[in-house]
């Protein structure tokens, strides 16, 4: 029979669903938890890879084991987990996107009921489609099959790095006498519209490139450009302040995002990029700094950097990028969005030592169940 490893860095949450699944199947499917917790502070940590790989172990059968996740950070670490399985029991393992309440219940009670792993799987997956159903959500464009479960373990990918540079303005201010204002008014302006073309060449790169619904994003670029607001409060900044148009364009943007910082949405905090890449497109005019670099120097690599910004990356010659390795990042971001659609593995958030690689070192990235990771990287916060 199927088992079932729930992965929580809540034991209490884990517990309950547990115990809600035993009472409806009558203990007939076995379930196990992996975590770490031991005491409240656990709870701001994410379970091990070593947890999730040994209560995987202990209650591994050759029908094969059914992984739900509380978090996405868990996703990863539970990949991790299972490149080092050996292959014959790895092929038996299924990490579900499912809801760990809902899809636990579907997937047991259809294990109960004699399901293979792929069966309790798309039991599971399919309570997203329910909820979404019962929630009146718009269903289109929304795929409510599983994913493929006949794959290959790990899937690795070898290229030499390529340390791309990360920089970011910090501006000082200036004072500007009144008499020159104006001119510094109009160097915002003649900023704003040499950005704007850029927009539209990025705009018409991403359409032809990977299609209209991703060229949205730099659309919304162009529209916060044309945001008369935004560039009355830039110009009223140096009026009053007399102050340089990079000092007053940095302070408004570090405004801007702060709002953004602070909102409830995970998908809104992650527009920070976006605000990031504008504001650099428009402070690299104000100040002739020259523009990023667009031409690897390996025909096939793998980038390594702190962030990038989706701008940055649909300039680059794409067709050598193999890879994307980022010390920060946002797995939310539209520069995750404009990687996958180009078909590119990106792994965010794999921590500042990444940064210490060399230029032209050979590096491998792994692939698991469609989650990518480099070495023994794997969010742990």
């Amino acid at each position: 029979m199927v088992s079932i490893v729930l992965v929580s860095k809540s034991l209490t949450l884990a517990n309950g669903i547990k115990e809600l699944v035993n009472q409806t199947v009558n203990h007939q499917v076995k379930i196990a938890i992996a975590t770490n917790y031991q005491t409240p502070s656990d709870l701001a940590n994410e379970v091990s890879p070593e947890t999730i790989l040994s209560t995987i172990k202990k209650c591994y059968s050759k029908q094969g084991v059914l992984v739900l996740l509380d978090t996405y950070h868990s996703a990863q670490n539970a990949a991790l987990a299972i490149a080092n399985l050996e292959h014959n029991i790895a092929i038996n393992v299924t990490l579900s996107s499912a809801p760990i309440v809902e899809g636990t219940l579907a997937a047991a009670n259809s294990i109960a009921l004699g399901a293979s792993l792929e069966e309790a799987e798309k039991a599971a997956h399919k309570t997203i489609t329910i909820k979404k159903l019962q929630l009146g959500e718009n269903l289109l464009n929304f795929n409510i099959l599983p994913k493929n479960t006949n794959y290959e373990p790990v899937k690795t990918l070898t290229a030499p790095v390529w340390l791309y540079p990360y920089h970011r303005f910090v501006i000082p201010r200036k004072k500007i006498s009144s008499h020159l204002l104006l001119e510094e008014q109009k160097r915002l302006v003649k900023a704003i519209e040499r950005s704007k073309k850029d927009i539209d060449w990025l705009t018409e790169e991403a359409h032809s490139k990977i299609g209209e619904q991703y060229a949205h994003i730099f659309s919304s670029h162009r529209f916060l450009l044309e945001n008369t607001e935004l560039q009355l409060t830039v110009c009223s900044m140096i009026s009053k302040h007399h102050c340089n148009a990079e000092f007053a364009l940095q302070q408004t943007f570090i405004d801007l995002i702060d709002t953004y910082a602070q909102m409830d949405d995970d998908n809104m905090r992650a527009r920070e990029s976006d605000l990031d890449d504008i504001l650099s497109r428009l402070l690299r005019y104000l100040t002739s700094a020259p523009p990023p670099i667009s031409d690897p120097p390996y025909t096939n690599t793998i980038l390594v950097t702190k962030q990038l910004s989706p701008s940055t990356l649909m300039a680059l010659d794409t067709n050598k990028i193999k890879g994307i390795l980022l010390s920060h990042g946002n797995p939310l971001s539209n520069t995750t969005v404009l990687a996958k659609a180009l078909d590119i593995p990106i792994i965010n958030e794999a921590g500042k030592q990444v940064l210490s690689l060399t230029d032209g070192q050979n590096i491998t990235l792994k692939k698991v169940q469609n989650i990518w990771f480099y070495q023994n990287t794997y969010i742990s916060h």
